[in-house]
């Protein structure tokens, strides 16, 4: 099967991170896939997470698109991810040349119905969901479906190794806190019981105002980093015996987020706020703390129990297992092939 994406790339956004294990997942199992894709400057800032393959074709801007890379590419399905960041008006334009030759699907990344009317108005043969609380699209889409978000595969690497190339510890634990991708630092202080035993580790943009990278006490680290490669943010995990996400809210909310169905398989336990709607549907693959005071309490649980950690690691390595995107890559596969059948095509 020929299979065309219109996507973010390479970067740090859900839709990248969904994209890219998916574009993945269909290679290994022998489609053809093409994917088309921002420019770079088009893009603020230093956002890529890696080089572009040579499948990748940067064709258009948030206003902008050069038609002629799509029109000419052969492809049987043609897949939009997060149609709101795209260049949906010059989209439109050549969308009935796409439609007579191809099955568009739209997967859908919004948290609620969008009120603009341009949202709805290509006729997909296909809307796809990721998250079991966007079922509010069949009151537009009846035939719309649920296919959960795809993890990334299970990897493993060596911990001290890890370690000496970062240039971290050897002798300690590590409590890694994650602040790209609208991620934001939240605990500032090491518990005392820990101090003995652990450092805190922040890895924050190059512009990220924290008072801390200026003095860090001894107990805390503070890299600047700009967009961490996949291979960088394995390296960061592998190194850590622990990782907190924090997010409440960002400037464009989605149900999901991403960056967790892409850590999942790295082995690394995580910590995630109980009251954030970012983490669904995680349940036991994931520490849960209300506050500061209460993380603090099941950091010292965790750091005095290495039991803890096997349990924690085992569970997130079946979750990644039941969402591999291998398994969901060929979900996808079944619809598509239905659906061209429908087709005739």
């Amino acid at each position: 099967m020929k299979i065309a994406v219109m996507t973010a790339w390479n970067d740090g956004t859900g839709a990248a991170v969904h994209a890219k294990a998916l574009v993945n997942a269909w290679r290994k199992l022998g489609h053809k896939v093409t994917v088309f894709s921002f420019l770079k400057d088009e893009l603020e800032g230093d956002r890529f997470t890696g080089k572009d393959e040579s499948y990748v074709i940067r064709c258009f801007g948030k206003d902008f698109l050069d038609p002629r890379p799509i029109l000419t590419t052969e492809f049987d399905i043609f897949v939009v991810e997060d149609l709101r960041s795209l260049p949906v008006e010059q989209l439109a334009m050549i969308f009935p040349m796409i439609k007579e030759r191809a099955f568009p699907v739209h997967i859908f990344h919004e948290d609620k119905l969008p009120k603009e009317a341009w949202f709805y108005q290509l006729p997909w043969d296909k809307v796809i969901y990721f998250d079991e609380r966007q079922e509010f699209l069949k009151d537009v889409y009846p035939d719309a479906e649920y296919i959960p978000f795809p993890c990334f595969p299970i990897r493993r690497g060596d911990k001290k190794e890890s370690r000496k190339r970062l240039d971290l510890p050897l002798d300690k634990k590590i409590i890694f806190t994650f602040c790209q991708r609208g991620y934001r630092p939240y605990l500032r202080y090491l518990c005392e019981p820990l101090m003995p035993k652990a450092v805190l580790l922040f890895v924050i943009p190059a512009d990220f105002e924290m008072l801390e990278k200026e003095s860090a006490p001894p107990w805390m680290f503070v890299r600047e980093e700009g967009a961490l490669s996949d291979e960088r943010f394995d390296e960061y995990l592998f190194a850590s015996d622990a990782v907190i996400f924090h997010k409440y809210q960002s400037r464009y909310h989605r149900p999901v987020s991403g960056t967790i169905f892409q850590v999942m398989g790295a082995g690394c336990p995580i910590f995630i706020p109980q009251q954030s709607e970012y983490f669904q549907p995680l349940k036991d693959e994931a520490f849960y703390y209300k506050d500061t005071e209460d993380l603090c309490h099941k950091l010292v649980d965790f750091c005095n129990d290495e039991g803890i950690a096997k349990g924690m690691t085992e569970a997130e390595e079946v979750f990644a297992r039941m969402r591999s995107a291998d398994k969901i890559a060929e979900i996808y596969i079944d619809v598509f092939t239905a659906v061209l059948k429908g087709r005739g095509l």
